[in-house]
């Protein structure tokens, strides 16, 4: 007997494009936001420079969700980047 082949989509198939997200740091008056890159999330705000860039470097180093982006229960604040906060 002759084994079948399991039906795939040729969209999906073909089209099997991953998003690389990365993050970033901004300076924005007195703060420094880490930012969420394709998306522009602010994940967290921070008072000083270093410990904005050791959180960057470490979620670029450890991945926490894999390829995938950050949930937001986990971002600190609840805008985007675009919008204003006051």
């Amino acid at each position: 007997m002759e084994r079948i082949k399991t039906m795939r989509n040729l969209r999906t198939s073909k089209y099997n494009k991953t998003i690389n997200y990365n993050y970033f740091v901004k300076h924005v008056g007195v703060e420094w936001q880490v930012v969420e890159f394709p998306s522009n999330d602010i994940v967290q705000t921070f008072d000083n420079q270093s410990d904005a860039e050791m959180l960057s470097e470490q979620i670029k180093r450890v991945k926490p969700f894999g390829d995938d982006r950050l949930p937001p229960f986990i971002k600190g604040n609840n805008y985007h980047l675009d919008e204003e906060r006051f």
